[in-house]
């Protein structure tokens, strides 16, 4: 089969490299010919993440080669596109993919609706681009509830990693310094600014407590906490992993973080490290609060469960165990590519229906197609 792939960005972006990048060798070894047309490379996130801006010179580059693909898709039997063909475009723009007999189908690992809110032109673009698509693939519940009101099949794939690619922090002996991990980007390190002032609490009560915060960047306000900020990247972040103790997943709860599918959780319990985090969408479902991690609602919570980690080593190594045996049993690379294998040949049941309870008809949006 020939698959041309677009993913929003280079191997960079987290999202992108989770949901497409590492899928193409195991494409490919399945005698699959692919090809891969990021619409942004990894140079324009370097900018994004050094000055906070969005280099324009990037974003016209990028939408001209997705231009030009239009003129290529009847090569492919199907396309994968992560999100939307072009962000911020009329959905009317998408159709251009959809004049070739290819199947189209769309990938969402986030509320990709949600930015598109209190716009009147692209408000129904996202509801429109699934009508309009051959399936939809989600990475959690909140997003396929959300897709079959529109999609006319729906399938969930949740974020995966190549377990092979992780040590196991619990086959090493309890370190005498503890240290707190988090992993993200300069953008998404803003989520834990609220947490600092209790970070700090703690290293008063537990005189050495190391707090580590992977791609946060070098420029990010620490407020007098004392942490390391080391950059991230692809080679380095298993490796930085290990060298933790805890994982922590904090975010606010509303209609955006709800659709977020929980890697940096998959990466800290794949590394066999016991996790806090915030009871928001899928994190609920990953984490079995008291069994491999703790969900917090509150400060007084997260104070209180990174202090039982932070003291007791026998349950972090109990909760890291059952975390990694959790990642095994359903959120590996090989997991992942199963599922995408039974959806391009066709033979998937697990499907979503497209109608309604009580069997009513899809949403209205989707039957209005790209108009």
């Amino acid at each position: 089969m020939r698959i041309l792939l677009l993913p929003r960005y280079g191997p960079r972006g987290a999202s992108s490299r989770y949901r497409l990048w590492q899928y193409v060798s195991l494409l490919k070894r399945a005698g699959h010919r692919v090809e891969v047309r990021p619409l942004l490379d990894d140079g324009y996130l370097e900018k994004l993440y050094s000055t906070g801006r969005r280099p324009q010179r990037w974003l016209i580059s990028g939408y001209t080669r997705r231009l030009a693909d239009v003129f290529r898709t009847a090569q492919f039997d199907a396309i994968i596109c992560e999100q939307e063909v072009f962000p911020f475009l009329p959905a009317s723009v998408e159709r251009l993919f959809q004049r070739s007999r290819s199947r189209f189908l769309v990938d969402f690992d986030d509320s990709a609706h949600d930015k598109y809110s209190k716009s009147a032109i692209l408000r129904n673009k996202i509801p429109r681009l699934m009508a309009a698509a051959d399936a939809v693939i989600v990475g959690n519940n909140y997003l396929a509830e959300y897709a079959r009101q529109f999609a006319r099949q729906v399938y969930l794939i949740p974020s995966v990693v190549d377990l092979s690619g992780y040590g196991d922090r619990t086959s090493f002996p309890a370190s005498r310094v503890v240290r707190v991990g988090w992993i993200g980007t300069p953008v998404t390190a803003n989520l834990l600014k609220d947490l600092l002032p209790l970070m700090k609490r703690l290293q008063s009560q537990h005189p050495g407590l190391v707090f580590r915060f992977i791609g946060a960047g070098p420029d990010f306000d620490l407020r007098g906490l004392q942490a390391e900020l080391p950059p991230w990247s692809e080679e380095t972040e298993a490796g930085l992993l290990l060298e933790c103790d805890i994982g922590i997943m904090p975010l606010p709860d509303n209609e955006f973080t709800r659709g977020k599918c929980g890697l940096k959780l998959i990466q800290y319990m794949a590394t066999g490290l016991p996790v806090v985090a915030s009871p928001v969408g899928v994190n609920c479902e990953i984490v079995d609060d008291g069994k491999n991690g703790y969900l917090a609602g509150s400060p007084e919570q997260w104070l209180d469960r990174l202090d039982m980690l932070v003291r007791d080593p026998e349950l972090r190594l109990r909760f890291g165990r059952a975390g990694r045996a959790k990642v095994a049993a359903g959120y590996t690379l090989e997991y992942g590519f199963s599922k995408w294998q039974e959806i391009l040949e066709g033979t998937s049941s697990s499907g979503f229906s497209v109608a309604g309870k009580n069997n009513a008809p899809v949403n209205a949006v989707a039957e209005s197609g790209w108009k």
